[in-house]
């Protein structure tokens, strides 16, 4: 009785699956392994805005997929055994798609609670654990229940285990290159990860169609509907929450999400919603905020004859525009790693068209390294409020600075942090490395006169002696003792910025 049961199963998957119908078992491992990588990928990028593009964060994403993935081969083949059927396969894709919409609306509040009680750099891990494990998981059973439902000859299971894996790879290296090269330099984060959940959805209900079970692709297809509607509706409100100017531009690029708005007579660059640069939209060569300003006055006061200089770290190109049009005898070299900032100081925040300025695309040590011009003025305006450069911040990337530089030159540094109390950290070790290179120092807190506020803090340093004026832009040189025993040279090989600057960015998270 046994051989024959055993036959009767082989003869019933025999007549299950036609050629079509592996074809659609083909064509669903494909889509799923492609999806699956766009996830992950995106998934760095879309915490990035709130915990940096540091190792945390894709270490943690890591993590979740692979335990996901794991878990769910795992629950896949032991529901595969029990219940072989497209439609429960088809409900696992579903449900997956569902997740996946879901996780846009559901960021921000997560990564706020995860600061609000105190998880730290152990807060990526539990946003990640929320927003992908489940879907993951879900897109995980997949390969197990399609090789179940795939096996027509046992003789031949090894074969066909590895043309189903085999497929779902190359659809891995799809979904990897289009995500990386089309997807993000040409759509939103959000908008990605939305198709993503609806692809899914859609790819369900079209497999129970298939499977000729028309009421479930219909429930598929409403479930869908609703709940677009409802991460349509909810937007909706959180927009109307949100205080916003006049919406100018906006664009995800593969290293910011950039928008530029106005309000009134000024305009304002925003990174991953971070003011980066504003501009009075009338008056394009006038210092708005206070730092640059001061780094406006460092260069002319410290380096009054100056014909070289270099930026790293375009942004609005404030200090650039006020520099260029307060001397002729200026030539200066602008490096920012987002091609898109460059074309949007541009044209929207009066960067000239100058033969006097030359800006380029690209990373500023790897601009730095291959320049062979020595420079009056380096000026380092690239450490973002929530995400910093490391390499840009370790006694090596000093050294290389010192070797540009002409024998008198100077570097000038715009740091987000305090010069003392809980933001002071990153500071502190940024200070005591550039020590190591620039014996000589000034410091000016742009906005306080608190050395426990955050602040942007102008450092100059330099080789070179340095004088202490009375003011540099209406502001008076910090003169107390820095304690720096906490603080740590960051190098190449160790330079936890995330670490030493997490208070700063979980602030700025729960603004």
């Amino acid at each position: 009785m046994k051989p024959a049961r055993h036959k009767n199963t082989v003869t019933q998957q025999r007549q299950l699956f036609s050629v079509e119908g592996i074809w659609v078992l083909y064509f669903t491992s494909i889509i799923c392994g492609a999806i699956l990588m766009a996830l992950e990928i995106v998934g760095g990028r879309l915490l990035s805005p709130f915990f940096g593009g540091s190792v945390y964060v894709w270490g943690s994403i890591i993590f979740v997929f692979l335990t996901a993935l794991s878990a769910g081969y795992y629950l896949g083949g032991i529901a595969s055994d029990k219940m072989p059927s497209l439609s429960l396969l088809a409900g696992f894709i579903a449900v997956a798609g569902l997740l996946i919409l879901f996780i846009p609306p559901m960021v921000a509040p997560l990564v706020k609670f995860a600061f609000a009680i105190g998880l730290g750099n152990y807060g990526t891990l539990f946003v990640a654990m929320l927003l992908f494990f489940l879907p993951s998981a879900g897109l995980g059973m997949v390969s197990p229940y399609i090789v179940k439902l795939g096996i027509k000859e046992s003789s031949r299971l090894g074969n066909m285990v590895g043309k189903f894996y085999a497929i779902s790879t190359v659809g891995s290296i799809v979904g990897t290159l289009a995500t990386t090269f089309i997807l993000i330099p040409w759509f939103g984060i959000r908008h990605i990860i939305i198709a993503l959940g609806i692809i899914l959805v859609i790819l369900a209900a079209t497999i129970l169609l298939i499977h000729k079970r028309l009421p479930q692709s219909i429930l598929v297809i409403c479930l869908l509907v609703i709940s677009l509607f409802g991460i349509t509706a909810a937007d909706s409100v959180s927009k109307e929450n949100l205080q916003s100017g006049n919406l100018i531009y906006k664009k995800e690029t593969a290293y910011n999400n950039i928008r530029v708005e106005d309000y009134n007579d000024r305009r304002y660059l925003l990174f991953n919603d971070t003011e980066q640069s504003v501009i009075n939209k009338y008056k394009p060569n006038e210092h708005i905020w206070p730092y640059t300003e001061l780094m406006d006055s460092a260069a002319r006061h410290y380096r009054p004859d100056a014909t070289d200089i270099l930026v790293i770290g375009i942004g609005g190109g404030t200090v650039i525009n006020s520099m260029l049009a307060q001397s002729n005898n200026l030539f200066i070299d602008a490096v920012d790693i987002d091609p898109v900032v460059i074309r949007v100081a541009y044209e929207y925040f009066g960067l000239p068209e100058s033969p006097k300025l030359r800006a380029t695309a690209g990373d500023g040590r790897v601009f730095l390294r291959d320049k062979k011009t020595r420079y009056d003025v380096i000026m380092v305006d690239a450490y973002n409020r929530s995400s910093i450069p490391s390499h840009l911040t370790t006694r090596e990337f000093f050294s290389e600075m010192e070797s540009a530089l002409k024998p008198d030159g100077i570097v000038i540094f715009n740091i987000v942090s305090s010069i003392e109390g809980d933001y002071s950290l990153f500071f502190k070790s940024l200070l005591l490395t550039s020590q190591e290179v620039f014996p000589e120092s000034r410091l000016f807190q742009a906005e306080t006169d608190d050395p426990s506020d955050l602040d942007n803090l102008i450092l100059i340093a330099s080789r070179s002696e340095l004088n202490s004026p009375d003011r540099l832009a209406d502001r008076t040189e910090y003169m107390g003792n820095i304690d720096l025993s906490d603080s740590m040279v960051l190098t190449d090989d160790y330079a936890p910025v995330e670490t030493l600057a997490l208070k700063i960015m979980s602030d700025v998270t729960l603004d």
